[in-house]
């Protein structure tokens, strides 16, 4: 039905070559997010064609080595890679090129101040390199990202309306600070903006920019967040109608299932993202062990708990094998609350 499958392949293939046919042209003195090498990358991130993204990155930064784009979207495919697949092996990847990017694009802003094009991108590598470091560097090291990212994404906005792509930034990071610092948020000069940034969210979904789809998964482990799981299964199907259910999304999925006590549902979900993690180049077995966890959490809610048991037992003796991966000490540290 809505569950993440191998077979979706050829589809997404199919669908990159028939949005190709529709982009405009544009003519561009530099590459900017808005251009159509731009979108051709992001449409094969979208398609998880990676090798090929990663291929065209190589081409854009050797074209313009101090275009901060082609190192944007490099750091953009690898943490792709990283988040998909749970995968730490190009974690230096995904930071030297966002630091790259972030370092081109300040420079850039200093010779072209009015341009929008380089806030744009200075605010998008700012926020990749914010989620990365949700994981990996601490949320206080995330939201001093997203803050700089906001910034960023504001003043591109305010200089060009038509950049809607900024709006899914802004809203990711009012939503996110006010999650995450929920108790200050009785405080009247921080206040609330779940709210504020779920609608920006979603103008920037509406406007369909080149950012679009992936604003619209940005909304999956939001409306976890916030305990509604019918959305996340209603958006998971949308997703899949697309052919852009991605296997992170798929893990969202699966804890909205567990959540709703659909556990056969949930197993299933938990199936196929196994299923292609271990088919994958990008495998990598320390990752992987969220199945494991998600697992656990099905045999707790089934009073099962010897299962729950052998679950942390196996989870545990990968501990100091798996200790370079920040997905699994997360997951680790996750499957313990679940100690009996």
């Amino acid at each position: 039905m809505f569950l993440f499958t191998r077979s979706l392949i050829s589809a997404r293939v199919f669908l990159i070559i028939a949005i190709y046919a529709v982009l405009p042209i544009e003519a561009q003195t530099e590459t900017s997010l808005r251009s159509q090498g731009a979108k051709e990358v992001t449409l094969l991130i979208w398609g998880q064609e990676f090798s090929s993204a990663i291929e065209r990155c190589h081409q854009l930064i050797a074209d313009e080595p101090e275009n901060p784009v082609g190192h944007f979207l490099m750091g953009l495919t690898y943490y792709a890679i990283n988040n998909q697949f749970r995968n730490d092996f190009y974690a230096d990847s995904v930071i030297e090129n966002l630091n790259a990017a972030i370092s081109c694009a300040e420079i850039k802003i200093k010779e072209e101040k009015g341009n929008p094009d380089w806030y744009f991108v200075l605010g998008s590598a700012y926020g990749c390199r914010a989620l990365y470091r949700s994981i990996h560097g601490g949320w206080w090291g995330a939201f001093r990202d997203g803050h700089h990212s906001c910034s960023n994404l504001e003043k591109a906005f305010k200089l060009d309306s038509t950049l809607t792509d900024a709006l899914s930034g802004m809203g990711a990071y009012h939503y996110w600070k006010s999650a995450k610092t929920k108790v200050l948020t009785v405080l009247p000069f921080v206040g609330n903006k779940r709210k504020q940034g779920i609608s920006e969210i979603l103008e920037a979904v509406n406007a369909n920019g080149i950012m679009s789809q992936s604003a619209r998964k940005s909304l999956l482990p939001i409306y976890f967040n916030e305990k509604n799981h019918e959305q996340v299964l209603a958006l998971a199907d949308s997703l899949d109608a697309m052919n852009i259910l991605d296997l992170s999304s798929s893990l969202h999925l699966a804890r909205a299932l567990i959540e709703l006590g659909r556990w056969s549902d949930a197993e299933q979900a938990l199936g196929e993202v196994e299923a292609a993690w271990s088919s994958s180049i990008y495998n990598d077995p320390c990752g992987a062990t969220e199945v494991l966890y998600l697992r656990a959490r099905i045999l707790r809610a089934q009073g099962d708990i010897i299962g729950v048991k052998e679950c942390l037992k196996r989870l545990s003796a990968m501990e100091d094998s798996c200790a370079a991966n920040a997905y699994f000490r997360q997951t680790l540290s996750n499957a313990r609350e679940l100690s009996p």
